[in-house]
């Protein structure tokens, strides 16, 4: 049986993220490991081409506040569990989950079956297949 001492939720603000969020928390307590708590700003889906072009690296404040609102609700749905961060990343979710699940070490990413978009709710979310495939480490798929 896999040990877990670190574990990765990437979230999205979705009911989705919110369920593999607290599943997340619950096998975290029983294994004592490290949550890690991961929202990734997709500008590709915030920002429109045009305004993609003129930014150069610049994140429009009220999406930043908005990564900081989504991961200020984690926190609370979190508590006091120790070992936890908060991490706020820009880029691509499916990739920029990967390569952080590498980064942090993950021994388990622990993710919702779909997240806010609507067309990717006809079958399981592209981002969730994307890790299935590709991580290192096992990927729990929560509905």
């Amino acid at each position: 049986m896999r040990e877990f001492k670190s574990i990765m939720v990437p979230i999205d603000g979705s009911m989705h993220s919110e369920h593999a969020l607290q599943q997340a928390v619950y096998i975290a307590k029983l294994s004592k490991a490290t949550l890690n708590v991961l929202y990734v700003i997709d500008l590709n889906t915030a920002v429109s081409a045009f305004e993609r072009m003129t930014l150069d690296a610049y994140i429009p404040g009220d999406i930043d506040a908005q990564g900081k609102k989504i991961l200020d609700h984690a926190k609370e749905v979190v508590g006091d569990l120790p070992q936890t961060e908060y991490t706020l990343k820009i880029g691509d979710p499916a990739k920029m989950i990967l390569t952080y699940s590498k980064e942090s070490d993950a021994d388990l990413i622990v993710m919702g079956s779909r997240g806010l978009g609507a067309i990717k709710q006809i079958i399981m979310g592209s981002v969730s297949q994307y890790l299935v495939t590709h991580a290192e480490c096992p990927v729990l798929v929560v509905r």
